[in-house]
């Protein structure tokens, strides 16, 4: 549900995710993310958390690709790939140089302003921004309550997260619309999770209601937590996520507008 704000994310909650967004991933695009990168190529990952992203996409990249990944967790820095280079450091300063940069549930939480700084600073690179919402959700089976509980999620998902006031569910068409803009060629790929009744919808499920009570705290949802717990106890109760991984390479000598 991409909810912790910008560099507030837990180990703990990146160590639960990690399998649900290695199979959620878009391989076919990140093999063509891969194919638009030198021999060497140093990638940037930003807001990299443990480095889920390089254990994933290293493997598809060309020979002696190099990792700079960008957090500013110093704990969590600690726990990610020691061959990477680790750089502690705020989105909201200057990004590092790099060929190519890639993140992950990063964009949901950042305004419009920041996407455009991040066009501008990368130059037309290779951009490959996974795993961000797109505001769809259906658990099953359905529950009266869940319209508006969802509703109340996706009102604090725009919230201020520390890089504007967030877009949520927009930002991959959002971003898709600037790139394109910028002269990229832009591809987007449904990276939608799936999670049966575990740990991992446990706790996505509580942290959506918490988010939708405190943007809502006229919502009453005793009787919405009730059941989905018991469903969930039973092993009956199954959730899908949103996402799409967006990919935009280059494609044009001058771009037809530039970010503001």
């Amino acid at each position: 549900m991409d909810e912790p704000a910008v560099n507030d994310f837990s180990a703990d909650w990146l160590a639960l995710r990690a399998p649900a967004d290695a199979s959620a991933r878009s391989r076919k695009l990140a093999r063509a993310f891969a194919a638009a990168l030198k021999p060497r190529a140093i990638v940037a990952d930003l807001g990299s958390g443990t480095g889920a992203m390089m254990r994933w996409l290293g493997p598809l990249l060309p020979p002696h690709a190099r990792w700079r990944l960008v957090e500013g967790d110093a704990r969590l820095l600690t726990q990610a790939p020691r061959r990477a280079q680790k750089i502690r450091r705020s989105l909201g300063g200057k990004l590092p140089h790099a060929d190519a940069y890639v993140s992950s549930a990063l964009i949901d939480l950042v305004g419009v302003a920041w996407l455009c700084r991040l066009l501008r600073a990368t130059r037309g690179k290779p951009l490959l921004m996974g795993l961000a919402v797109d505001g769809r959700h259906k658990l099953v089976p359905p529950h009266r309550d869940d319209a508006a509980v969802f509703a109340a999620f996706a009102h604090h998902q725009r919230r201020f997260k520390g890089l504007g006031p967030a877009l949520g569910g927009t930002a991959p068409f959002m971003l898709a619309q600037l790139a394109a803009c910028a002269g990229y060629r832009v591809e987007l790929a449904a990276s939608d999770w799936h999670l049966p009744s575990g740990k991992l919808l446990e706790a996505t499920l509580d942290g959506i209601a918490a988010a939708a009570c405190e943007a809502d705290p006229s919502l009453e949802l005793a009787d919405w937590r009730r059941v989905r717990a018991r469903q969930l106890a039973a092993g009956q109760l199954t959730l899908m996520v949103g996402h799409r991984d967006l990919l935009a390479v280059r494609h044009r000598r001058r771009p037809i507008c530039r970010p503001d």
